[in-house]
């Protein structure tokens, strides 16, 4: 984190400023204020109390090894998934042998040798250099060969530059011109979001918040490198002074906090009178889905921001607009009876009049801008020599992808022919009139350098 950000948080516990221990590494530093300190690891401060890494080291523990310099250690310790389970890592001919008592011994042995392994391995892997491991690899690392495995979790994230929850989100994000101060982005998890973020920041900085630190690290890292981060709880006191966002975001989280309320007094303290407070792709309790964490209903969202002028909005509706190339219409609330029937909501929260209005047609479409890339739910089949064109094939990587993701069906087409060429110019980042029609399909669109992301297809 820049100094002069740095300088701007304090403690989310006692609120009071934090001072560096100087320990003279960059991104590697120990913050110490009344009550307690906190380390900074490959630059993100980690605002935490109790246990911070995945091996259940604490932030004492995290800020000793930072003290003694074992600044490899305090990163592998935030970032080193756990292994898989047993006895996947022992070899092939032990898990064959029947589980007979002499014989369970041996396997538990052969598997800890492996975990050793794996995890020398895994160590070397993280700590490469950065222009070695693309965010996929990162992935499927952690949702696919780890002890995190699930399938769901890397399509969840690996594919979200395409999906209808992330559409949505950038339609929103169109709200913010020429900020004058920093924007949040809140629960950023990886970093998707606050990748266009930093797009239309326009020199301010962006600081990305969320209490997972791989999520922050691979942000950091790869996704958005540009932006700031700061690993505490989301929805918790934040360690920022009253107004210091021109606008805060928050995005296919605000259904899981605890604390919603104490949420929403934070982001009104933090954008107060000239700030601006979007919510987007908030579950409805009326429509149950699997991992919609702790949803309202509409009513009780409006609640939470009766106290200030705002729109409650349906979000089947702002996509829809938006795949017409058109941002979202604030020029009034969706009728409460119309939202009870909706699965998913957002929430625009602002004092500035002006911000309330109907935004209009864009002029460049927001998935589109930055270096293009083929979609990855999209493969190429070989029509053979004979053929110039090229047949593009859609397929969902699984049933659950489907239904938590079903508006895709609605703008992703199923085949599509296009001639040889358009590929050629879409790797070449040849904008052509055939490569834009793609992009309007959402068949191309824009990802970080250094994504390279592809489907899980069956």
């Amino acid at each position: 984190m820049s100094f002069a950000l740095l300088k701007s948080i304090y403690c989310p516990f006692c609120s009071g400023d934090l001072k560096s221990a100087d320990i003279g590494d960059e991104g590697f530093d120990v913050l110490t204020c009344h009550c307690s300190e906190y380390p900074i690891v490959a630059g993100i401060p980690i605002l935490k109390r109790g246990v911070v890494g995945n091996s259940n080291e604490t932030a004492h523990d995290v800020s000793s090894m930072i003290k003694n310099r074992r600044y490899r250690e305090a990163l592998l310790s935030m970032i080193m998934p756990p292994a898989p389970a047993s006895p996947s890592l022992a070899p092939a001919w032990i898990r064959s042998l029947p589980s007979l008592k002499g014989i369970r011994g041996l396997k538990s042995l052969a598997h800890e040798r492996g975990t050793g392994r794996w995890r020398e391995q895994v160590a070397g892997f993280l700590t490469e250099p950065r222009d070695q491991v693309t965010a996929c690899d990162f992935l499927d690392l952690y949702y696919h060969r780890s002890g995190f495995k699930t399938d769901d979790g890397y399509d969840y994230f690996a594919l979200r530059f395409g999906q209808p929850r992330h559409l949505v989100a950038l339609s929103f994000a169109t709200l913010i011109d020429k900020p004058r101060k920093p924007l949040l982005d809140l629960a950023c998890g990886y970093g998707h979001l606050t990748w266009s973020l930093t797009r239309r920041a326009q020199g301010q900085p962006v600081i990305g918040i969320d209490q997972t630190f791989p999520g922050l690290y691979l942000a950091k890292t790869i996704i958005a490198p540009d932006a700031e981060y700061v690993c505490c709880a989301a929805d918790g006191p934040l360690p920022f002074p009253d107004g210091f966002f021109a606008a805060t975001f928050c995005s296919d989280a605000f259904h899981y906090f605890v604390n919603k309320m104490a949420t929403m007094r934070e982001l009104k303290r933090l954008t107060r009178q000239d700030g601006l407070i979007i919510l987007v792709w908030i579950h409805n309790v009326l429509w149950r889905r699997p991992h919609d964490g702790l949803p309202l209903s509409p009513e009780a969202y409006q609640r939470l921001v009766a106290d200030m002028p705002h729109r409650l909005l349906a979000d089947n509706d702002v996509l829809a607009r938006y795949l017409k190339k058109q941002g979202p219409s604030l020029t009034c609330s969706a009728g409460m009876d119309e939202l009870a029937r909706e699965p998913l909501l957002s929430i625009v929260v602002s004092y500035r009049q002006e911000v309330f209005r109907d935004y209009g047609s864009f002029e460049n479409w927001p998935h589109g801008e930055g270096r293009l890339t083929l979609n990855p739910l999209y493969s190429v089949e070989d029509r053979g020599d004979s053929h110039k064109d090229l047949r593009l094939h859609r397929r969902f990587p699984s049933d659950f992808y489907i239904d938590d993701h079903a508006q895709s069906k609605e703008y992703l087409p199923e085949t599509i022919e296009v001639p040889s060429q358009v590929l050629l110019d879409l790797g070449n980042g040849q904008r052509t009139p055939q490569v834009e029609k793609l992009v309007g399909q959402v068949v191309a669109l824009a990802v970080p350098r250094g994504y390279s992301c592809s489907a899980r297809l069956n």
